[in-house]
């Protein structure tokens, strides 16, 4: 696969990615479909962080931690703090119970975990901090393995210590610690296959890619739902098997479909667009509402979870306009 190939498929599949992650979280979305979403959405966003993942960087931990900091810690903030203003306007504005007390969320921010409405405001946050977690964390595994083999022998133990802990550990650590054991299994997955990425030809069979798909549905219906975010992976096997055929099954779609505009954009802003998810989708739904649309009428349903989807992408691409040209830094672009 040649480089400017490698590049374009990388777009898609963050612009996929992302898509389903409004898909997901969008009160639209099917039960089965959400599951099936679920089963590999984040996982995939942390396989490409591995895919991303420069050696060069090895050569020095300060400047590897300032430059994350940067890309992940800055917008985590800048992020909340909009998100955090738009949660206490909704409640003052429109009269909505407030579930929690205002300092909590505040609170959560520096927790860093979506769990228990520390992050009630924007839940989905709770990713940035994580990926910082299991960046830090690739770093050392890959400062420690001499091999591929011992790459992936440190892998299968931190996979160990992910289910474990989800198992066994009922307290949340801050940051999404616990998470991070396992999201950067699915890091380091990416890493290797970057390596051999230029020489990897894409399966065209559109019968394989079928068998693919069906396993992964059948692997997501005796799996049921997974939440990385609450830890919850159930059949642990089931989790990472699911969440590898929903990679494999995307990551060659996203190179058959070859170089399309939309997920291009999508791509390009996929942090942006993640990160301000939530609120465009409440105001999207509380709008419609006040349009004549029951809430009823908009829950569950296909037509609507794509009307809400484009038009959260839509609200969106203003606030990218303005953080790409004035203030890329809190975007994590410069």
């Amino acid at each position: 696969m040649k480089e400017y190939q490698r590049i374009f498929w990388i777009d898609n599949l963050k612009g996929i990615g992302v898509i389903f992650i409004i898909f997901g979280h969008s009160i639209s979305c099917l039960d089965f479909l959400i599951n099936y979403l679920f089963s590999f959405h984040v996982p995939l966003f942390f396989f490409i962080a591995g895919l991303n993942f420069n050696e060069k960087s090895l050569n020095n931990f300060r400047l590897f931690c300032i430059k994350r900091a940067k890309r992940l810690l800055v917008p985590y903030v800048f992020f909340n703090l909009i998100s955090y203003v738009l949660w206490l306007s909704r409640v003052k504005l429109l009269n909505i119970p407030q579930e929690v007390p205002a300092i909590k969320p505040l609170v959560g921010v520096l927790y860093g975990n979506g769990n228990g409405l520390w992050l009630i405001h924007n839940t989905p946050l709770w990713f940035f901090v994580c990926l910082f977690i299991a960046q830090i964390m690739l770093f050392m595994i890959l400062r420690i393995a001499k091999s591929k083999s011992h790459l992936i022998v440190l892998l299968f133990v931190f996979a160990a210590i992910g289910y474990l802990d989800s198992k066994y550990l009922n307290i949340r650590l801050p940051w999404s610690i616990d998470i991070a054991f396992t999201a950067v299994v699915f890091s380091g997955i990416g890493y290797i296959f970057k390596r051999f990425s230029h020489t990897y030809r894409t399966n065209n069979n559109i019968i394989i890619l079928f068998v693919v798909l069906i396993l992964s549905l059948i692997v997501v219906y005796f799996n049921g739902k997974i939440d990385m975010n609450y830890n919850k992976f159930n059949n642990i096997f089931l989790f990472y098997s699911g969440a590898f055929l929903g990679i494999f099954f995307w990551f060659n779609i996203s190179v058959m479909v070859g170089q399309l505009s939309i997920f291009r954009y999508i791509g390009n802003n996929s942090l942006t667009i993640f990160a301000l998810h939530i609120p465009a989708l409440i105001i999207i739904v509380k709008l419609m509402m006040v349009m004549g649309i029951p809430y009823s009428v908009q829950s569950s349903n296909i037509l609507f979870l794509f009307i809400h989807s484009i038009l959260t992408i839509l609200i969106i691409a203003p606030f990218n306009y303005i953080l790409n040209r004035y203030i890329p830094f809190f975007a994590g672009t410069k």
